[in-house]
């Protein structure tokens, strides 16, 4: 029997038919299956399997980068790189609208992770070989672009002024910046959400957006970072960790801005049936269209 209960003991969301479904095509067991986290993904531990459900509701060209995910990751841990593993079953399995991809569990233990422990990661994984298969081409304003007009909660005005953003923000993109670093294998949202103190030490996680692109790319959300409480120390000694300080090269403005953008996505998406994404997404377009500074709060 399947159980579904959040950390809190609550009950969990109304995906449990696309979870029960899509497990038992993978041949895994639901029993005392736990909600851990419900936003961009829904996250379930299937405590009898020593594993992780993340569910993602189904929509064009998702699967592919589902699947290259899964390549990704099994591909960089026979390189010895230290990366959450995708369970040897055939994945992603779609259902009720879904696609599930399957994990090896890894419970945190210890502090939190750095963002130097970020620093060092990233730069093992800009030095590896590229991968023996072909990987999808970075997308800076593709996500967040489909993001907008797909919103629920977006008024006249605010899309509009987004769009224009957008536009904006592409054409200094396309037309002005110049990278400093090689081109290649990113993981493409790395910032220290996405890392984990497992008992084999750090490990990066969430590799849905891994592709072929700048690797300044990777760099970015840690140093615009300072919107979600980073420190001035904090981006230094990441910096310091990766060897390359962005804040001085000429595009740094441009990419911090695209990136600033980019982390609008979840709460467009997700504002129509999470309050705090609604009350999130008005507070950071109010900044951005002020032009300020303010605090901004992470998910």
């Amino acid at each position: 029997m399947m159980t579904i209960a959040a950390e809190d003991g609550t009950l969990g969301r109304a995906d449990t038919a696309a979870l029960a479904l899509t497990c038992a095509r993978a041949g895994l067991s639901t029993r005392d299956a736990t909600l851990l986290r419900d936003f961009a993904n829904a996250v379930y531990h299937l405590p009898a399997e020593g594993a992780v459900v993340r569910l993602a509701q189904a929509s064009p060209g998702r699967l592919d980068r589902l699947a290259t995910s899964v390549r990704v990751t099994r591909w960089l841990a026979d390189q010895g790189f230290p990366t959450v593993r995708p369970l040897e079953v055939r994945q992603p399995v779609a259902a009720e609208g879904y696609l599930a991809t399957f994990w090896r569990y890894e419970a945190h233990v210890g502090p939190p992770p750095e963002p130097r422990d970020l620093g060092v990661l990233l730069r093992r994984l800009h030095a590896l070989p590229p991968p023996p298969f072909e990987l999808p081409v970075h997308d800076p304003f593709g996500p967040v672009r489909r993001a907008i007009g797909a919103s629920l909660v977006l008024g006249g005005d605010d899309r509009e002024w987004l769009v224009r953003r957008c536009d904006g923000l592409a054409e200094a993109y396309y037309e002005r910046v110049r990278f400093a670093l090689p081109y290649g294998l990113v993981h493409g949202d790395a910032h220290r959400g996405n890392l984990i103190r497992g008992a084999r030490g750090l490990l990066l996680c969430d590799w849905d957006s891994v592709c072929a692109g700048p690797r300044e790319t990777d760099l970015i959300p840690t140093l615009q970072g300072v919107r979600f409480g980073l420190t001035g120390r904090q981006r230094a000694d990441f910096s310091r960790a990766y060897g390359c300080d962005l804040t001085a090269w000429e595009g740094y403005p441009v990419l911090r801005d695209m990136r600033e953008l980019q982390t609008l996505t979840a709460v467009l998406r997700n504002g129509h049936r999470d309050r705090r994404a609604r009350e999130e997404l008005r507070h950071r377009l109010d900044s951005l269209r002020a032009g300020d500074d303010r605090p901004w709060h992470p998910f």
